[in-house]
């Protein structure tokens, strides 16, 4: 396995993490005394885990194809754009994905357009 590739790994994880639990660190510090604070934490965490964890896949799954055959960004380019264009649109992850993924299958396999 190539170093960089690793590398890449480790730094997605940590950001992974860190937009995970980053804002639960700041709202206990701004919301110490406040007795809504546990249904404030489950409305944040359900709306962070989600959009995080699809970042952070698309990063680790998209970079070895990228780095195999770089004439094919543009099949990735076009799957993130709907998957982005979906989920800001509808706010709902499951369906952005799957279409985001069957996008990208068909402009990889059908579209011979080099970036």
């Amino acid at each position: 396995m190539n170093l960089e590739i690793i590398l890449v790994g480790i730094l997605v994880g940590i950001a992974n993490f860190a937009s995970r639990f980053g804002p639960f660190f700041v709202i206990q510090k701004f919301q110490q005394g406040s007795q809504q604070r546990g249904s404030l934490w489950l409305k944040i965490a359900l709306g962070s885990i989600g959009i995080a964890a699809i970042s952070s896949m698309l990063v680790v799954a998209t970079l070895p194809p990228l780095l195999e055959t770089p004439n094919k960004s543009f099949a990735m380019l076009v799957g993130f754009a709907v998957l982005a264009g979906l989920y800001f649109k509808f706010k709902k992850i499951v369906p952005a994905t799957l279409t985001a993924a069957l996008t990208y299958g068909l402009v990889y396999t059908y579209i011979p357009f080099h970036l």
